[in-house]
């Protein structure tokens, strides 16, 4: 069940504006005096001399036309904020569009009422009241387009930050770098060469943690979990090992730092740490045309630890927030794996 706080957020961050407020009827004024030009420059057949009866009157039902949608759409905006993009620019055209058709008709009453003239290259009133329909459709398609890029913009900058937020969090963790500390100190003195590699692998491994939250390739992202693995690989010994399954071409694919080393540290701690026996782990990378897909396998383990997922959390936002809705992390049970899929576009710069 939601609470009022979290309804009250979601409106908040409702895509459609608020256009209700004195910043927005200025906008709106401004568009109504857009479409007035927009409908006079692709109707008339000259505009010199400039024809100054025809623009008021367009004006007049621009802005009766917006007025009137936007106060219905104002009115039903918390309602609508619970359905689809689709659903909301069908009703916002619609309504638009059904103010267009009684607005003109009434107009064109009034006009005749007070013997007043109608637009001078208006020959068929009801062919140009069909000819503002189809230029306010386009017109208003546009402009519902361009609200939703516009937050998602803005959704894509707010995960951004919070994803950077939660990576201040998500770094490696501090039983890590102590378990670290006392396999090097314990090779120290029967194997310096092995304690000299752990403490460059460790070292990398930090560097990277400090590091923005930036691209690399994933080459490179594969390199800081090979390190992790080894470092893991001391202290767990033959009960790990892992299957690096990498095609040629991670050189030239990018991906967020930090994003595969998280997410092989929980196949490790929830997999291997938890299993007195062998746990076979495996990483496998299938790069096409268009999108980069990685699978990451652990055995499941009788034994649960509980974990806040907040390093799934992040790298899925830290997915989005760089390649949009189709990046794609899902994580669960298939038969006795537990198998971590994480997908998104190539090409994406």
């Amino acid at each position: 069940m939601t609470t009022p706080a979290a309804d009250h957020a979601d409106y908040d961050d409702f895509w459609l504006p608020d256009f209700c407020s004195p910043s927005s009827a200025r906008r709106l004024i401004a568009i109504a005096l857009f479409i007035a030009t927009l409908l006079l420059v692709a109707q008339s057949p000259t505009l010199w001399p400039f024809p100054v009866w025809d623009f008021t009157l367009l004006i007049a039902l621009s802005c009766a036309v917006i007025g009137v949608s936007f106060v219905l759409i104002c009115r039903w905006r918390r309602t609508m904020s619970a359905w689809g993009h689709l659903k909301i620019a069908v009703v916002c055209i619609g309504i638009i569009m059904t103010n267009l058709v009684w607005l003109s008709l009434l107009g064109l009453a009034l006009l005749r009422m007070l013997d007043l003239p109608s637009l001078s290259f208006v020959h068929n009133e009801y062919s140009a009241i069909g000819k503002h329909l189809l230029i306010t459709g386009l017109f208003a398609t546009l402009f519902l387009r361009y609200l939703t890029l516009q937050a998602q913009l803005r959704q894509r900058e707010k995960a951004a930050l919070k994803a950077r937020l939660g990576a201040l969090q998500a770094r490696i963790q501090p039983h890590f770098l102590f378990n670290s500390m006392n396999i090097i100190a314990s090779l120290i003195a029967i194997d310096p060469v092995k304690a000299e590699q752990a403490v460059e692998d460790l070292a990398s491994l930090f560097r990277a943690s400090l590091r923005d939250s930036s691209d690399v390739s994933l080459a490179e992202e594969i390199a800081l979990c090979r390190r992790y693995a080894n470092i893991e690989e001391l202290r767990l010994g033959e009960r790990m090992a892992i299957d690096w399954q990498i095609p040629t071409g991670v050189e030239s694919v990018r991906i967020p730092l930090l994003t595969l080393q998280p997410l092989l540290e929980n196949a490790i701690r929830h997999g291997v740490e938890l299993s007195a026996t062998r746990c076979d782990i495996m990483l496998a990378v299938q790069i096409s045309d268009e999108t980069v897909s990685i699978t990451l396998t652990n055995p499941l383990v009788t034994e649960k630890r509980v974990g806040n997922q907040m390093s799934m959390r992040n790298v899925s936002e830290r997915l989005r927030a760089r390649f949009g809705p189709q990046a794609r992390l899902h994580a669960a049970p298939e038969g006795d794996l537990f198998v971590t899929r994480l997908s998104y576009p190539r090409g994406r710069s």
